[in-house]
């Protein structure tokens, strides 16, 4: 991949027309939701979802207690065009991202951890994807999206929890949104498909700054990444081949190089989700060739794995995961009947729940 020109940021202040629109609109009981596209968890460890409404702006929904119960829809407004991407800011404050209507950058955050939301803020720019996060070995928190030249770009906070740098170019020639891992040492490192089909990434040469020349990793790929974290450390990141079967490929020692391709089955017809479990076991989640949900896990710890099971449903988008306060997964997607539904372990690592409604009208973007 060939390094690329820096592109203008643009800074917008103002918003209706062009970018985001701000305060928070009456709340009615069906959402109009795009999907259930960004979930995270609170400073106190209450789950909270976060996507586009029919109307353009960002919805969430949030549980009331950790582990249980969840709020009714409620807006807090903007304009976007992309998939919002959700981080956590070293003091706890969630911060969300999304592109808007103006291709720029615009960003809101909770005034205090757990709740309370800013207004909308322009960060400038110009991308062509949606943005990824995330957040560096000193709490800083760092966003990357394709821009306009297709190549990767970059911001940054000065400091944690506040002040953001302006854009810079990281080069590459990406054909996806990109996907962000941090390493065992605390450096990032930024995985996209190239205009090849393969695998490129880009890494940290040290904790919170510099940056690698890019590098292959080989394979086809059809989805964006979906970047894991062994329990040793070790990332591990999990494509759908050409073929539509998982693929996945791993660093063989933390921090430290990869392993070729694999294959583990499957017939998918989504994105890919991946999380660890209350052990640390990589648990992988996408929808099937017959829209129902279907997962493979880690048998024990940092290798080996099941086979593919369903986990039923039907889905019309790609899922997102998130971790309970007491180590149970739950994921979000979206239903055929175009409500959210969610699906939960019964216990930590183990056991899960019947798909039940949160309700909204979700519709693709």
């Amino acid at each position: 991949m060939r390094a690329r020109r820096l592109f203008t940021t643009l800074l917008v202040t103002a918003s209706l027309a062009t970018g985001l629109a701000t305060g928070a609109a009456a709340e009615p009981q069906a959402a109009p939701l795009t999907n259930a596209s960004a979930v995270t968890s609170n400073a106190d460890g209450r789950l909270e979802v976060f996507g586009r409404g029919t109307d353009g702006a960002l919805w969430h929904r949030w549980q009331t207690a950790p582990n249980n119960g969840w709020s009714a829809w409620a807006s807090l407004g903007g304009y976007f065009t992309q998939t919002p991407a959700v981080g956590r800011n070293a003091d706890g404050r969630l911060e969300v991202f999304v592109v808007g209507g103006d291709n720029a950058l615009w960003h809101i955050w909770q005034t205090a951890p757990n709740g309370g939301w800013s207004a909308w803020a322009g960060l400038g720019g110009g991308l062509t994807s949606a943005p990824a996060v995330g957040r560096n070995a000193d709490g800083r928190l760092e966003v990357f999206a394709k821009g306009t030249d297709n190549a990767l770009w970059h911001l940054w906070q000065t400091a944690p929890n506040n002040g953001w740098s302006g854009w810079a170019g990281l080069g590459g020639v990406i054909t996806t949104a990109p996907s962000v891992g941090q390493n065992a040492d605390g450096r990032l490192e930024v995985f996209a498909r190239g205009s090849d089909n393969a695998l490129w990434h880009i890494w940290q040469t040290a904790p919170n700054s510099g940056w690698s020349a890019w590098a292959g990793l080989g394979g086809g790929l059809t989805s964006v990444t979906a970047v894991g974290r062994n329990q040793d450390g070790r990332l591990e990141v999990f494509v759908r081949g050409t073929d539509n079967a998982l693929y996945h490929q791993w660093q063989l020692t933390p921090n430290g190089n990869w392993s070729g391709w694999y294959g583990l089955g499957g017939g998918l017809s989504s994105g890919l989700a991946v999380a660890n479990n209350a052990d640390g076991r990589l648990e992988v989640f996408g929808r099937g060739n017959d829209d129902a949900l279907w997962h493979i896990w880690q048998t024990t710890p940092n290798g080996g794995w099941s086979g593919w099971a369903s986990l039923g449903g039907g889905i019309s988008s790609e899922t997102a995961v998130g971790r309970n306060q007491d180590g149970r997964l739950e994921l979000f997607a979206r239903g055929l009947d175009n409500a959210l539904w969610h699906q939960w372990q019964t216990a930590p690592n183990n056991g899960w729940s019947a798909w039940a409604s949160l309700g909204g009208q979700l519709t693709l973007s």
